[in-house]
């Protein structure tokens, strides 16, 4: 029994240091590193630029770096350091967000039946295959999306087999969706569409869905320190600032003042468009509110990636779903994923069709269980030539064995032959 205690205690006592560890990693982030960020990285606009500017044909790592000896960074490009890729790093499934979707034009918050949430589905499905490369880890998602979104359950009944292996997790501040409903419907009070209004509809999974903890604080009172931060002079929200003076004939000071007491007059309601909009005594430009609503959006996937230890996938084919978080910012080295780099390296592999027609979800998982597939996503997402993996690949095409894939077999034998050549190359 004393052993049994004293197991348990330890339990407690990594939990308790790894959310004090995350804690504190945001709050360095909040206070130290985005002061500096307007002045390293120019204003708004060209970031986004910076994320959508890669051309469709090229797969360059995300970051200048190099391979020493056969399949290791060479020094200063570590994939394990704090602004790397690193495969053991979760996925945080923010491609089916509502609110994200909203600011690229998608209502996902209509029935699966319907035209438009029935694209999503579509869509999130594909995202999810790729995302399922893309670590050794989980599929995070927000126990949100649960209530938000009418058609998460069929998206459920979709991947089972993942979540059946508890490879895809919902997170919260509380593993009983009752106690969170409860929660929730506090956030989303006074809303003439209250998501939390009625319990979500065919969830029952045998085994249970599995719960990944939260640590951190509350995601509004995340949001409100980055809003904060943001709209003074310069900073990222500066813009809007600047549009509704314009609209409402005051200055800067004056609307900034007005805008920084948003996330009091909120009351606890959710740190979305539609209620902040409500806080303030007149109307927003439509051109300032989809630069609001995306940065609230940025804002929410900084917290989820910071408080989790996550990374993202964007240029998806349904929208960037950047929100504007990139690479380039130091924060993210590492987190923000291109599907269309990945999707350009499974053509040369040769395994595309495979990945998104006939491969099966255990099948998925045990092509991205492979060490020669984790060699070759470490190259894409930054820790490697792209000049050694086009190399590799021209030289694996010359064998009459490295064909379209059209078996698991197939694709872990062109995946395991490109890996050879590349570290062959390297070593």
């Amino acid at each position: 029994m004393d052993g049994d205690r004293a197991r348990r205690a330890a339990r407690v006592q990594r939990v308790a240091a790894r959310r004090d560890a995350f804690t504190a990693a945001r709050d360095l982030h909040v206070t130290i590193v985005r002061e500096g960020r307007e002045g390293r990285e120019g204003p708004r606009e060209d970031r986004e630029r910076y994320v959508r500017r890669e051309p469709p044909g090229d797969v360059s790592p995300a970051r200048p770096a190099t391979f020493g000896a056969a399949g290791r960074a060479s020094p200063g490009t570590d994939d394990r350091g704090a602004g790397g890729y690193r495969r053991e790093r979760s996925l945080f499934m923010h491609y089916v967000n509502p609110e994200i979707l909203a600011c690229y034009g998608r209502d996902a918050t209509r029935d699966a039946t319907a035209g438009g949430a029935a694209g999503v589905l579509a869509q999130a499905l594909r995202a999810t295959r790729l995302a399922v490369l893309t670590t050794d880890a989980y599929l995070i998602f927000p126990s949100s999306y649960m209530f938000e979104l009418p058609w998460f359950g069929v998206f459920l009944d979709h991947i089972a087999p993942l979540v059946h292996e508890g490879l895809v997790r919902h997170t919260s501040p509380t593993p009983e969706l009752t106690a969170y409903r409860d929660l929730k419907v506090r956030e989303y009070r006074r809303d003439e569409r209250n998501p939390y209004s009625a319990p979500p509809p065919g969830l029952r999974f045998e085994p249970e869905l599995t719960w990944y903890p939260r640590f951190g604080g509350p995601t509004a009172a995340g949001i409100a320190e980055l809003w904060l931060r943001a709209l003074v002079p310069g900073g990222e929200l500066s813009g809007v600032v600047h549009a509704v003076a314009r609209a409402w004939h005051r200055p800067y000071g004056r609307v900034e003042s007005i805008l920084a007491k948003s996330p009091d007059r909120l009351e606890g309601q959710a740190f979305v468009t539609r209620f902040v909009a409500r806080t303030l005594p007149g109307p927003v430009p439509r051109d300032a509110e989809s630069l609001l609503a995306l940065f609230l959006s940025a804002a929410y996937v900084r917290c989820y990636v910071h408080d989790l230890d996550t990374a993202i996938l964007m240029d998806l084919p349904i929208g960037p779903l950047s929100c504007l978080n990139g690479d380039s910012e130091e924060e993210m080295k590492g987190r923000v994923l291109s599907s269309r780099r990945l999707d350009l390296a499974l053509q040369w592999l040769r395994v595309d069709h495979f990945v998104h027609r006939t491969a099966t979800w255990k099948e998925l998982v045990l092509l991205r269980s492979s060490p020669e597939f984790g060699i070759i996503t470490s190259m894409l997402f930054g820790s490697g030539s792209a000049n050694a993996f086009r190399l590799a690949i021209i030289g694996a095409s010359r064998s009459r064995h490295f064909g379209p894939a059209v078996t698991c077999g197939d694709a872990l034998s062109n995946v395991a032959a490109v890996a050879d050549r590349m570290t062959r190359t390297l070593g």
